[in-house]
């Protein structure tokens, strides 16, 4: 996941959570991400279009920039989810903690309470990059919901994305 954020503080956690959001009215988890954007920076060897790797290395953490947008990449672990056709891609992006039952991060939070801006425009593209598998078969109809391990299922809520001065 790419986003160009922009925070009120020097460091902001970040989580990133893919769901679909079927057309009988559920939505279903799909796979989640997590960041620390003041170790941002990409490990250029390693990296792919699909699978980014942070460097994490204590040269290049950086704390970000006071009221301008950064490059943001959110790496999503590997999925295996199929989306069929009439269904919605759902891209949630909160701070952490509060839906996953045995983690948090809360002995190494940044200290204070940033409000963070994500930018979704022509010259700021915030954008998801999934893989396109071909040659699978896949049965058409939708799972039961619930019904797949590890991946929840709920009825579909919609919010709406506040906008914020540039």
């Amino acid at each position: 996941m790419h986003a160009w954020i922009r925070s009120s503080r020097p460091n902001a956690d970040l989580q990133v959570t893919i769901s679909e959001v079927r057309p009988d009215g559920k939505e279903t988890f799909v796979q989640g991400g997590w960041l620390r954007p003041n170790e941002r920076k990409l490990d250029a060897r390693k990296s792919t279009a699909l699978e980014p790797v942070l460097s994490l290395r204590a040269g290049d953490v950086s704390p970000l920039p006071p009221k301008r947008f950064v490059k943001v990449t959110i790496p999503l672990y590997y999925e295996g989810h199929v989306f069929r056709a009439g269904s919605r891609i759902r891209v949630t992006i909160t701070a952490p903690n509060g839906d996953q039952p045995i983690w948090s991060f809360s002995q190494t939070q940044p200290k204070g309470k940033a409000t963070v801006a994500i930018a979704y425009s022509k010259g700021r593209p915030s954008r998801l990059t999934l893989p396109v598998v071909s040659g699978v078969n896949v049965p058409t109809g939708l799972p039961p919901c619930p019904g797949l391990r590890g991946e929840p299922c709920r009825d579909y809520m919609p919010y709406v994305n506040r906008k914020t001065t540039p």
